[in-house]
């Protein structure tokens, strides 16, 4: 240390010395500042280089709510299904629905195997208020995500601004009449089901809370909405009403739409338009179906000969090879035609008729394969038994077997000298061939009492082929 004092001493005797130090500690101190400057300059561009990086999670979980939109109105009391989509790599291992935070169901794959995409509805029934409605999707990798909207029941207002998603659009198209087309005559008080075909042409889901609702021109004792079944975007589906056609004669029209949950009708309207005749007939008769099933039989076998409604007749007879008869309409009746025969169904309505026919083809079936008889006789024969122990006794048996009525068995019985049955023995599916054996049979009473054995050879039934006699132990 005096070294260095020292120095400094004769560098303060020297002015030159000393101009030469105060400007090197001046420059010390400007570049001190530069670096400060640095540094916080570095700090402030760069705030999370002191941070630890977050986890990397590996695939991520996707949840989009197809229903209810965001913002929907409901009444309390309904049970409304909230419809989901999930998907993630691995799949969806399960779906959790939470309203205000509560834990309402959870909902998994057929069989427990995660899946993806994993649709699912799940159903909750409202209460008065404003309430959060959160899908939670977890994969089979543990990655949850996401989604939920807001719904209002009983016309509450929701507590502050939200952030509404783009709501799904609701759309139909009218593919075309299943049932009782335009003009169709219907007698009076008949009650009968209306059958559209529709496709969802929109990215809503119908679920549980559309419905198909009449617009115009009566109901005729069909329920309005009427229930739509869960159709997803761009299926076909068959959306029916149950009717009753009314006392009156005349030309009616009842007009249909679909409705969704929030009130709104969509879609095309669609109609039911059908005519009650005159009590009575008047016209052209009405056959709406005939025909047997199954329509072609093997000879022996029987059918079944179907008719449907008759409309605008005042008689209906069936024509068959034994005669022609009148039978009630809808009906069936039961056959078993021996060669291909025409049945004919004839409606009648003062003096106008109507024909259908109905063939069932009679196929004969291929005669049976005949068994050739067997090249060789069946055959046993059994040696003297020998002692096989305490308790036992050997019988050798030598056979042939022509496989007749496959499989056989050789069954032995020992008796003994007062011809009671002391033991037996199976030897189960033998082969078809000369064979000898041993074959052991247990004797309980002592194999002194087994002084004669019986041997057969039976077939798969327990029926004997043929027997023999042999000796046992005397």
């Amino acid at each position: 240390m005096a070294q260095p004092i020292a120095l400094s001493a004769r560098l303060l005797d020297n002015p030159n010395a000393k101009h030469f130090h105060l400007q090197g500690n001046l420059m010390h101190k400007s570049l001190a500042l530069v670096f400060l400057a640095l540094v916080a300059l570095t700090f402030l561009l760069t705030p999370h280089a002191i941070r630890a990086a977050p986890p990397t999670q590996v695939g991520g979980t996707q949840v989009v709510i197809q229903n209810p939109v965001n913002g929907m109105t409901f009444q309390p009391g309904q049970t409304i299904g909230i419809a989901s989509n999930s998907t993630a790599a691995g799949g969806i291992a399960f779906v959790q629905l939470f309203v205000d935070n509560v834990a309402i169901t959870t909902s998994s794959p057929t069989n427990g195997v995660p899946v993806s995409p994993f649709f699912v509805i799940q159903y909750w029934t409202t209460t008065p208020g404003y309430h959060t409605i959160v899908v939670k999707a977890t994969s089979s990798q543990g990655v949850t995500g996401q989604a939920s909207v807001f719904i209002n029941v009983q016309g509450n207002q929701p507590p502050g601004p939200t952030r509404t998603p783009n709501p799904c659009v609701v759309a139909a198209r009218f593919l075309g009449d299943v049932t009782y087309p335009d003009g169709s005559q219907i007698p009076p008080g008949t009650s009968f089901q209306k059958t559209w075909q529709m496709q969802n042409t929109g990215s809503c889901i119908w679920i549980s809370t559309y419905g198909l609702q009449n617009i115009s021109g009566g109901s005729f004792g069909a329920r309005s909405p009427a229930p739509v079944p869960n159709t997803a975007p761009n299926q076909i589906v068959n959306l029916s009403v149950n009717m009753v056609a009314p006392q009156q004669p005349g030309t009616y029209r009842s007009v249909w739409q679909l409705r969704a949950p929030n009130g709104i009708l969509f879609g095309p309207q669609i109609d039911a338009q059908f005519i009650v005749p005159q009590a009575g007939c008047n016209g052209v008769p009405q056959i709406t179906q005939f025909y047997a099933s199954p329509s072609t039989v093997q000879r022996g076998q029987s059918t079944t000969l179907v008719w449907g409604p008759v409309y605008n007749s005042d008689q209906v007879r069936l024509q068959t090879p034994a005669g022609a008869s009148p039978v009630q309409a809808p009906g069936q009746t039961i056959l078993a035609p021996q060669v291909t025969t025409s049945y004919i169904l004839t409606a009648f309505c003062r003096g106008q008729r109507v024909d259908n026919v109905a063939t069932v083809y009679v196929n004969n079936p291929p005669p049976p394969t005949p068994t050739p008889p067997p090249s060789q006789q069946n055959s046993i024969f059994l040696s003297p038994a020998q002692q096989a122990g305490f308790g036992a006794v050997n019988v050798p048996v030598q056979y042939f077997y022509n496989n007749q009525n496959a499989p056989g068995q050789i069954q032995l019985t020992a008796f003994n000298q007062f011809g009671q049955v002391v033991g037996n023995a199976n030897v189960g599916a033998i082969p078809y061939s000369q064979q000898f054996t041993n074959i052991v049979i247990s004797v309980p009473s002592g194999f002194q009492n087994a002084v004669s054995v019986q041997g057969c050879i039976t077939d798969r039934t327990g029926s004997p082929l043929v027997c023999g006699q042999g000796l046992g132990i005397r």
